[in-house]
C-alpha cells in the first residue's frame, strides 16, 4: 500500500494551509487508502479527522513531528495518549524512552530542524543511532539531490529503513513523496511493525495525480 507518511493540517499545525474539509476531500478524490497525519506536537486533528476519514474508507495513521537539536523526527504510535506527551520543540528521545509499539523516523535530516533551528553536520547520525528506526530519504520540500544523498548516507550508516513523505502543508503537495508498505495495513501498529522490520520503500510521484488513478513512481 502506498502511504504518505508525513502530512500537516490546520489548525493543529499552524503552518499548514490544509483544512480538515480539504484534507478529507483530497483523499477521497484521489482514491487514498491510508494517510499519516503528523502535525507538530499535536494530535487534536488526528482525533477529529479519524471518524470522518474512516467513513470515507480512508485509514488514518497516527504520528507527531518533533523538532530537536539533532533535527526533526516523526514518531508513530497507535497510542494517542503517548503521542500527546510529545511537543513541537523538545529534547530528542532516547532509546529507553520510546515505547516498543512506537517507531521514530528522522525526517529531512539534511535540512536540519525547522522549529529547533538545528543544522546538519557530518557525523550527526551517530548521536541518534539508539532511537531512529527509519530515515526519510524523499521529502517533498527537500528533493534536491544533495538532501537525498545525505539522507541515503544516513540510512546506510544507521542500517535502518528508508521512507518518503510529502511534508505537505498545501494540498498540491500531498503524495508527491510517499512510502510503499506491505499489505494489509489495518492501523498504525502495522506501520510501526513494517518500519521496525525495514519493510518500506520510498517513492516519488512522477506526474500530477488524476482522480482514482494509481500513482506513478520513478
Amino acid at each position: 500500500m502506498n502511504v504518505d507518511l508525513h502530512t500537516h493540517t490546520y489548525p493543529a499545525s499552524d503552518c499548514s494551509r490544509i483544512s480538515h474539509m480539504d484534507y478529507i476531500a483530497w483523499c477521497v478524490d484521489n482514491g487514498i487508502e491510508a494517510v499519516a497525519l503528523t502535525n507538530h506536537g499535536d494530535v487534536s486533528d488526528n482525533r477529529e479527522l479519524r471518524p470522518a476519514l474512516a467513513a470515507e474508507g480512508v485509514l488514518l495513521i497516527d504520528g507527531v513531528e518533533i523538532s530537536t537539536l539533532f533535527g526533526d523526527f516523526v514518531v508513530f504510535s497507535p497510542d494517542l495518549d503517548y503521542l500527546e506527551t510529545l511537543h513541537a520543540v523538545q529534547d530528542a528521545p532516547h532509546a529507553g524512552a520510546v515505547p516498543d509499539d512506537a517507531a521514530v523516523v528522522w525526517v529531512h535530516p539534511g535540512a536540519g530542524g525547522g522549529r529547533s533551528g538545528s543544522v546538519y553536520y557530518p557525523g550527526i547520525e551517530h548521536m541518534v543511532a539508539g532511537f531512529v528506526d527509519a530515515v526519510e530519504v524523499y521529502n517533498g520540500q527537500w528533493l534536491e539531490s544533495r538532501y537525498v544523498a545525505i539522507a541515503e548516507q544516513m540510512a546506510n550508516a544507521l542500517h535502518v529503513a528508508r521512507t518518503g513523505g510529502s511534508d505537505a502543508h498545501r494540498l498540491d503537495s500531498l503524495m508527491c513523496c510517499y512510502t510503499e508498505l506491505p499489505d494489509p495495513l489495518t492501523g498504525t501498529a502495522d506501520v510501526v511493525r513494517a518500519l521496525h522490520l525495514g519493510h518500506a520503500l520510498p517513492r516519488r510521484r512522477q506526474a500530477a495525480t488524476q482522480r482514482r488513478r494509481r500513482f506513478r513512481i520513478f
